[in-house]
């Protein structure tokens, strides 16, 4: 080890040391404080009165459950005769109320998921305290403390209602306001009543386990179904224990118990059990989508070590599959497909009560996910060979302590660790002379991967703690702690020549975009720290839940330097600190109130403001080695199709444009700039019906400040010429003919350096508002839950964007500051669109169970993105500063032209066998059972050949009817 290496490990191991020491000083305050722990668990709270409905203080509340494996939980009623308990896992719990003088009440079937705080409330008689009165009553179903919102998806929902992937995306699909949409090798875009996509987090047992990549809204770490007990998916008016307001997805890993117990599961599906599902119209543009096979298999096991006081929980998952991809062929012209690489999970956990006060968890996973031919879902116009090999592995190590120090306080403490590295490589295919192929007129990438999917390596190593403490009277639930996260991300980018693509224009060269490459780019949190306090004030029927919160966050940017590539020289770049350094303070006011006292009808409002996510993508804005590339005209002189001759060498000659100062560093922060911020508004009401069935009607706004932009100092609007152009003539296109104002930029502008300032804009706003019904159902033999949403999030972007390398709208390198390319449609406003989603199971006579879930989701939106080029306009064009010699626009509103809605229908028809403890269903799942053939995506490239425009063409449709087998056992 070099002196160099054991200085980084003893600062590292200097830099843990100092998180942990912050962590028990920060519990120790919390503990003198006497303030509440930020457990994600539920509670249960009521009230005890006599028979002359006089409050009763000092009554012994007594909550016991096989979930708890120190048996029981206590607490005292206050002066106003409140009590409650908190942090208590899931599972089926019993109530005993006891005081000197009075008969004991007990009541039991009280069932506790999520965060849910049911109402339990107790009448005390005058007798002997040996005297026991059982009360029997359903388990309550409406909660009238809390504000937050959330769906929780238990052993019942996860086990009955089939998905066509076993994952929490699929299961957040079917929850009402939610938006799913797949992104890339297991990651999704999700958002719930308008929140932003970058604010989700993924959880496991309460502790954060995103990835630093963007503003930290991705998990390389996938669901191990058989290792949960329930998912918690919170939607909305989140407490001041959490920084940001999306969608959050915590599981709750099972504990195993003080009996021995453990689960199967396995499923397959073929090709010969899928239907064709093209309309005549699709058949000859569309391949089916066949599944060559998809199976998997998840064994899990646990129990007690020592019973009552040591338990474990150990599962394993293995999935491996083969999907052929429509109208994709490999160059013998066998059908394409993507292939999973023999994925893995194993999970263990194991639960130690320590003493009667202390209860320690341990758990730790080991994943690998990846895919052959990967990318044809990111573009559904790549070719095969234009694909990737990617993959990623790691795992995570978490340890939480818990110590129930009186009735009334409770402390908590715990750390994890989060380490993935990440490879999306060349397909084997694709040989050193290999660039990928844009066709501009068709969108369509071949020969090599390039354009949005390129050849790269990540690395993300992070951990995060968390310490809180909690002191409950039952009036009062007062709640205060901290979380702190840091960790290093990096990416390293290098391709073929140092070039992500070449551009063609109906098989003409037009284009090269050129890279900074190679380069690794490093980017360090150093601090993501948040502290709260919290209380729960409950006064008669009505419940108050406010807090505040103080969120810290810094990263950096450390020395770098790399060699000269092909088209950048050497680069030495110095550290760059405080990118950002933010401080922000957030408040929360929330309120909760049982209409008529019966706790049954709640009446429910919020207020709140939460800051934006942020991780290691703020701060690669402003990092010399971060990916780029620039868009630069390409004369093919030697008319090879290439920019390389034979021997491999670049031709340089045949490349024209380029910024002076491409590959360094371009783009500074706005010292004034304040990090992003949203308030969250919600009115809603929740009634149950009756036993076990609520109904929820509620109203919901968003409304986000502090919206970044990206403006070049060196280029303004007044920079460009104004020309124009015809629309293409074309029935489809609401424009077809008319005019078509453009915009090209300067000669003198060709080539000047960019000066990129992140700062904000006052004048460009996003807004949600949504509305929205649903209902839940847990009886005996039925489960249903879903909802009807009406809703839609208003974007303008016209005082700027950092969405600079997209089209259309925006050239790369400029926004609507910059170019008034970018001001077209930047006003656009969706119309309110309405969204369904049913789910429900139905337990037949001789164990038989009919399940399934019903969605009705809005298509999405198309555009028709149109290159315009020198012939096109008739002039010649500047498109950048780097001397693109064309520009895309979108040619219709992008509000104006959507897809049909996307109807579906999943059920499960299963038959279950018993013997003795033994569980065993067989069941057959039937995805997409009316056989839609749905279009899902088209081609939004508007071709300037009528003869060769593929625009609205179909890329994908609903996958056809098919089947999957599958069995579960439980013992």
């Amino acid at each position: 080890m070099t002196a160099e290496t054991m200085e980084s490990a003893a600062h590292n191991g200097g830099e843990i040391m100092r998180r942990v020491v912050l962590c028990l000083a920060a519990l120790c305050a919390a503990v003198l404080l006497a303030p509440r722990t930020s457990s994600a668990q539920a509670a249960i709270a009521g009230a005890v009165k006599d028979a002359t409905g006089a409050v009763m203080p000092g009554v012994t509340v007594e909550a016991s459950s096989p979930a708890l494996i120190e048996k029981t939980r206590i607490a005292v009623t206050d002066g106003a005769g409140q009590y409650k308990i908190v942090d208590l896992p899931p599972g089926m719990y019993q109530v005993a109320f006891t005081l000197a003088g009075f008969k004991s009440v007990r009541r039991g079937g009280i069932v506790l998921e999520g965060t849910f705080t049911p109402t339990v409330n107790a009448e005390l008689q005058v007798g002997a305290m040996e005297e026991t009165l059982t009360v029997t009553a359903e388990s309550p179903i409406v909660d009238v403390v809390k504000n937050t919102t959330e769906f929780v998806a238990n052993r019942d929902v996860l086990d009955s209602i089939p998905t066509p992937i076993r994952n929490t995306p699929a299961r957040a699909l079917l929850i009402p306001g939610t938006t799913v949409v797949f992104n890339v090798l297991g990651q999704y875009n999700m958002r719930v009543h308008g929140s932003d996509t970058s604010d989700l987090m993924i959880a496991i047992d309460g502790m954060r386990v995103n990835n630093l990549c963007g503003s930290g809204q991705f998990s390389g770490f996938y669901m191990n179904d058989a290792s949960v007990q329930e998912v918690t998916y919170t939607t909305g008016a989140e407490s001041a224990e959490m920084q940001a307001g999306g969608l959050r997805i915590n599981s709750v890993p099972k504990d195993g118990g003080n009996t021995f117990s453990g689960s199967v599961f396995v499923y397959g599906q073929g090709s010969s059990l899928q239907a064709d599902n093209r309309s005549d119209a699709v058949k000859p543009l569309i391949s089916i989508a066949k599944t060559a096979y998809d199976y998997q298999i998840n064994p899990s096991f646990g129990g007690p070590l020592k019973k009552d006081t040591l338990w474990f929980y150990f599962t394993y998952k293995y999935q491996d599959n083969k999907f052929y991809v429509p109208s994709s062929k490999f160059a013998d012209g066998s059908p394409a497909f993507r292939n999973a690489m023999g994925n893995y999970s194993g999970v263990g956990r194991v639960t130690w009560a320590a003493s009667s006060r202390d209860k320690i968890r341990v758990y730790v996973e080991k994943q690998f996910n990846g895919e052959f031919y990967n990318g044809f879902s990111t573009l559904a116009t790549t070719s095969p060979e234009a694909s990737t090999d990617a993959f990623g592995n790691g795992w995570v190590p978490q340890i939480k302590w818990t110590r129930a120090q009186s009735t009334r306080l409770l402390v908590e403490a715990g750390i994890s660790y989060y380490n993935q590295p990440y490879e999306q490589n060349y397909r084997p295919t694709a040989g050193p002379l290999d660039l990928g192929h844009l066709e501009s007129t068709t969108g369509r990438l071949t020969v090599a991967a390039g354009n949005t999917i390129p050849p790269y390596k990540s690395a993300t190593e992070d951990y995060s703690m968390m310490a809180a403490a909690s002191y409950v009277t039952g009036s009062h639930a007062i709640k205060a702690g901290m979380t702190d996260g840091w960790g290093t991300n990096s990416r390293t980018f290098t391709s073929h020549a140092e070039i992500n693509t070449l551009v063609f224009a109906g098989g003409a060269p037009i284009a090269v975009a050129v890279a900074n490459t190679p380069a690794s780019a490093v980017q360090k949190v150093n601090s993501d720290l948040g502290m709260f306090i919290q209380d729960a004030w409950t006064r008669n029927r009505l419940t108050l839940n406010y807090g505040a919160r103080y969120d810290h966050f810094n990263a950096e940017v450390p020395a770098e330097s790399s060699a000269a590539g092909p088209w950048i020289q050497a680069r030495n770049f110095p550290a760059i600190e405080n990118v950002p350094n933010w401080n922000d303070w957030s408040i929360r006011l929330a309120g909760a109130y049982d209409l008529f006292g019966t706790g049954k009808t709640a009446l429910k409002l919020n207020a709140g403001k939460y800051v934006a996510s942020q991780a290691a993508g703020y701060a690669a804005n402003f990092n010399g080695m971060t990916y780029s590339t620039q868009t630069r005209a390409w004369l093919d002189a030697d008319r090879n199709g290439s920019i390389l001759d034979a021997n491999g060498n670049i031709q340089f000659n045949e490349v024209i444009g380029g910024t002076s100062n491409f590959g360094q560093i371009v783009n500074r922060p706005d010292p004034n700039l304040e990090r992003g911020y949203n308030w969250e508004y919600s009115a809603a009401v929740q009634h149950e019906l009756v036993p076990r069935l609520s109904v929820t009607a509620g109203y919901y706004r968003r409304q986000f400040y502090n919206l970044q932009i990206l403006d070049n100092q060196n280029v303004a609007a007044s920079d460009w010429n104004s020309f124009a152009i015809a629309v293409p003539t074309d029935t489809r296109l609401p424009t077809s003919g008319q005019p078509l104002p453009l915009y090209s930029l300067n000669p003198n502008k060709n080539g000047v350096a960019t000066d990129g300032l992140y700062t904000f804009s006052t004048a460009n706003h996003t807004t949600y508002n949504g509305f929205e019904v649903s209902a839940n159902a847990r009886f005996n033999r039925v489960l249903m839950f879903g909802g009807v949403t009406t809703d839609r999030r208003a974007t303008t972007s016209c005082d700027g964007s950092t969405n600079t390398n997209s089209v259309p709208n925006a050239t790369s390198g400029t926004s609507a500051r910059d170019n008034p390319n970018a001001l077209r449609f930047c006003d656009s406003i969706p119309p309110f669109r309405t969204t369904l989603k049913a789910s429900g199971s139905y337990n037949l006579p001789y164990d038989f169970q009919v399940s399934g879930s019903f969605t009705a989701i809005p298509g999405p939106a198309v555009n028709a993105n149109y290159t315009v080029t020198a012939a096109i306009a008739g002039r010649p064009i500047i498109g950048s500063t780097a001397n693109a010699t064309t520009i895309v626009v979108n040619l219709i509103n992008p509000n104006s032209v959507f897809l049909d809605y996307q109807n579906r229908l999943d059920m499960r028809v299963g038959r279950t066998f018993r013997l003795n403890r033994t569980r065993i269903q067989g069941f057959a799942d039937i995805f997409n059972v009316f056989n839609a053939g749905t279009v899902l995506t088209v081609n939004q490239t508007y071709g300037s050949n009528p003869a060769t425009n593929a625009w609205m063409t179909p890329t994908t449709i609903l996958d056809g009817r098919y089947v999957r087998f599958g069995m579960q056992m439980s013992f």
